[in-house]
């Protein structure tokens, strides 16, 4: 049988348009494997005391061990589940409650939509970071709170893209016609409009995911997120205090601080690189 190739892609390769992306792709995978997989390679839990403060490292210990003598580099693994953990739960979260939203005010129109959009509006002006540091200073600093926050404040700027690209699926002929023939909303939803915004849907999920992943360690930094979870801006901010002891910030800040940076890139890179995949007129 004759193998059909893609028409967009000719030679049939697909990592010679798009290289960010699987370069992309590659780094995010050994990060989700890591973090995934890292307890069971690596069986040391981050709240054992395993030796002797600020040790150096040896075979049992890779990186060291910290000032009370947790394994540093069992706080890396885990750090990478909650840093991930939570950037693409709020990526989730704000993502669907942003399509609910836009989606919602383009079946209903009128003063429900122009009411919706001004309420939107209003929420974008709220400067997110300093909302939530206070939500998290007077509230318990659960994982749970911290995705609640993030995802509260995350979602109205995806609203208004979600809404414009609906609005111009809306005046299509064959959604008009379905519209007269009585067509219900989920059936337009499913049939019509999700097919119009997967590809905004893919890149409004990694653009919260990556700010959701940056503010968490930001949070975690100035000492707001929830010490019974190890995190990478945690890391970081103990990580701090003992820079000027010699080489001690080679393995202890520089770990983290490639995860971060690494993780924040790959989304970027994928992000750009299907940016440029899914609208033509962004090719060089």
């Amino acid at each position: 049988m004759q193998h059909r190739r893609n028409p967009n892609y000719p030679d049939g390769r697909f990592r010679r348009r798009y290289p960010g992306v699987i370069i992309g792709f590659s780094i995010l995978a050994v990060i989700v494997l890591l973090a995934l997989l890292g307890p069971w390679v690596y069986p040391c839990s981050p709240w054992e005391y395993v030796g002797r403060p600020l040790a150096p490292p040896s075979w049992a210990h890779p990186l060291g061990t910290n000032d009370v003598g947790q394994d540093l580099l069992s706080e890396l693994i885990y750090g990478a589940r909650t840093s991930l953990g939570i950037g693409f739960a709020v990526g989730l979260v704000g993502t669907l409650v942003s399509l609910m939203v836009a989606l919602s005010s383009v079946l209903k129109g009128g003063r429900f939509d122009f009411v919706l959009m001004r309420l939107v509006d209003a929420w974008l002006t709220i400067p997110p970071l300093l909302l939530v540091m206070l939500l998290v200073a007077f509230v318990p600093p659960k994982v749970s709170v911290l995705i609640l926050a993030l995802s509260l404040f995350s979602w109205a700027g995806g609203a208004r893209i979600f809404r414009a690209q609906a609005l111009e699926l809306r005046s299509e002929l064959y959604v008009e016609a379905a519209v007269a023939m009585g067509a219900s909303g989920p059936y337009l939803v499913r049939r019509h409009f999700l097919p119009g915004l997967y590809h905004l849907i893919i890149l409004n999920f990694l653009v919260l995911t990556r700010r959701a992943v940056l503010l968490e360690s930001s949070l975690a930094f100035l000492g707001l997120a929830d010490p019974q979870h190890k995190s990478w801006g945690m890391m970081l901010q103990y990580g701090m205090k003992f820079m000027a002891l010699g080489d001690l910030w080679v393995r202890w800040l520089l770990p983290p601080a490639l995860a971060l940076g690494l993780t924040l890139i790959s989304l970027a890179l994928i992000g750009f690189g299907l940016e440029r995949r899914f609208e033509p007129t962004l090719r060089t």
